[in-house]
């Protein structure tokens, strides 16, 4: 159960799902925040009596700033995520847990490519079988592959399938 190999399959399998980058914007502001609040906060509360807050704001500065500083390195070092050309925005990728006695229920809303179908079936917390979709916030593209959880590994049960309306 390999997200970059599910991703790749997407993308193999559909012209208009490429791997984008998410935008770098809201890590650097994040960073940029975390440099400039100590400034700020001295600036504001000047005196001694000031001094265990402004302390601990630049705790806060510096946890703020290694977190962007993490999240800025993900979104650069990172492969991407499934973006739909045509729709401008990323796919939302989920794993459902199932109940190993749905599983002919499964295959079937698989086989009939009925996306509405497929996320009415109740989920449990066992991941007997777990489904990996990765869908359109309207539900009108969704890739999707299962799983069996067999001899300590899961096993695909399908390969990956392209669900459109």
């Amino acid at each position: 159960m390999n997200k970059t190999i599910f991703y790749e399959a997407i993308y193999a399998s559909c012209n208009n799902i490429i791997a984008r980058r998410k935008s770098i914007v809201l890590p650097i502001i994040l960073i940029v925040i975390a440099i400039v609040l100590p400034f700020i906060s001295s600036a504001i509360l000047n005196g001694p009596q000031y001094d265990d807050i402004n302390s601990t704001v630049i705790i806060v500065a510096m946890a703020t700033a290694v977190a962007g500083g993490v999240w800025l390195l993900g979104r650069v070092i990172g492969k991407g995520a499934p973006y739909h050309k045509d729709r401008g925005v990323f796919l939302t990728t989920t794993t459902l847990n199932f109940d190993r006695s749905r599983r002919s229920e499964i295959i079937n809303a698989i086989g009939s490519k009925d996306v509405s179908k497929l996320l009415a079936i109740p989920t449990c917390e066992v991941s007997a079988l777990c489904l990996m979709i990765s869908h359109l916030p309207d539900h009108s593209f969704a890739a999707v592959q299962l799983f069996e959880y067999a001899e300590l590994e899961y096993r695909e049960l399908c390969s990956v399938t392209i669900m459109n309306k």
